[in-house]
């Protein structure tokens, strides 16, 4: 999942933005998981310096919080991401149900 993380938050965000505390709920109660603030929040200052989100502060109840949204760049990297998943599964399952070779001669 770790290595995932990424999509998952772009994926994530492709259906609405949302705010960290959001993304870290969604992912807890999706996958079990719950990231700590150490985790999420680097990844996402992360995602944003590539240029796959943008985050952009509001104002709620006198309490600033910063809501991020997926980019058309965000979008083509998790759809190219999601593609090479998809491939590795396929793969992975070809991998599954093919016959070892028999080592007799």
């Amino acid at each position: 999942m770790k290595n995932n993380l990424d999509l998952i938050i772009l994926r994530l965000l492709r259906s609405r933005p949302q705010w960290g505390y959001e993304v870290n709920i969604a992912i807890r109660d999706r996958y079990r998981v719950y990231l700590s603030a150490g985790t999420l929040y680097p990844l996402l200052h992360s995602l944003e310096a590539d240029g796959y989100i943008q985050g952009e502060w509001e104002a709620q109840k006198g309490r600033g919080r910063r809501i991020y949204k997926i980019t058309e760049n965000g979008i083509n990297f998790l759809e190219a991401g999601e593609r090479a998943t998809l491939e590795l599964a396929r793969l992975m399952q070809g991998q599954t149900t093919t016959q070892k070779p028999s080592l007799q001669s």
